[in-house]
């Protein structure tokens, strides 16, 4: 990636995307914590966390009484979650640098005693999912739950009408992650893992959405669309003609109403079975 952490690396202005990002994805994943029984006084691991904005949702749902271990491999988004945590005043949030594409054969901390994890938008980037499966197999307590939020294909993007710019970024993108070692579709390859590990799957659902120029999520996908070329020009995935074609498509969204389709990602809810 990047900077080694994160495809479009750490600096204020990625820091903000991803700041709108989760505000936009917000209620969907309150709800889906709600769902798995988040509740006040558990500890939770919140594994890839970045800059952390989930993980401060997280600390202000345990509360005092509970705890949140916030893991990542960049420093720059782990000491701006450091800093957050001190200005709002919430003791309950520390933080973890870790990679955890990296298996050095050490646990989590206080293995078998966390009441649940959260895990969004990781998995599609690791060029391996060990160590991060056996992670959570070993630290959640029996009754502790996993909630995942990752694409199951992410080839569905796509705009209404579109003249193919918008069809051709998805396709280099898809691209591109692949040749990093991600796997832009990985929801669909994670059941048979968790189950082999001990989990069971309690509850999964499709997060996919649609919504015309106004829409939250139809901004989100904007966002990206103006973040992320620039970077596959960078890996040799993109050309001046890619980008014409790609502002040719916003250009007429602009101009009309037209209809977005964001990515298919999916919601699941695992287990660790009570003994």
């Amino acid at each position: 990636m990047a900077d080694g952490s994160y495809a479009l690396g750490t600096h204020p202005a990625e820091r903000q995307r991803l700041e709108r990002q989760h505000a936009i994805w917000r209620d969907d994943t309150l709800a889906a914590w709600q769902r798995a029984g988040f509740t006040a006084g558990q500890r939770l691991l919140d594994l890839g966390c970045g800059p952390g904005f989930a993980s401060l949702d997280l600390a202000t749902l345990v509360g005092p009484a509970g705890r949140v271990l916030a893991i990542d491999r960049a420093s720059d988004y782990l000491a701006h979650l450091r800093r957050q945590a001190e200005e709002r005043r919430l003791p309950q949030l520390q933080v973890l640098p870790l990679d955890l594409a990296l298996d050095d054969g050490v646990p989590l901390p206080d293995p078998g005693c966390w009441d649940g994890a959260w895990c969004r938008w990781l998995c599609l980037f690791l060029p391996r999912l060990e160590p991060l499966l056996s992670h959570i197999a070993t630290a959640l307590r029996p009754g502790g739950r996993l909630v995942l939020h990752d694409y199951v294909r992410w080839d569905t993007f796509s705009l209404h009408p579109s003249e193919g710019g918008v069809a051709r970024f998805v396709e280099r993108t898809v691209a591109h992650w692949r040749s990093e070692g991600g796997d832009p579709d990985v929801a669909g390859r994670l059941p048979p893992l968790l189950e082999a590990r001990g989990l069971r799957l309690l509850q999964a659902r499709s997060l996919m959405a649609c919504g015309t120029n106004q829409d939250p999520k139809a901004r989100w996908l904007l966002d990206f669309l103006a973040a992320y070329p620039p970077r596959l020009a960078q890996a040799g995935f993109w050309t001046a003609a890619d980008q014409r074609a790609l502002e040719a498509d916003l250009a007429q969204a602009a101009r009309h109403q037209a209809l977005w389709v964001t990515p298919a990602l999916v919601e699941q809810i695992w287990e660790r079975p009570a003994l």
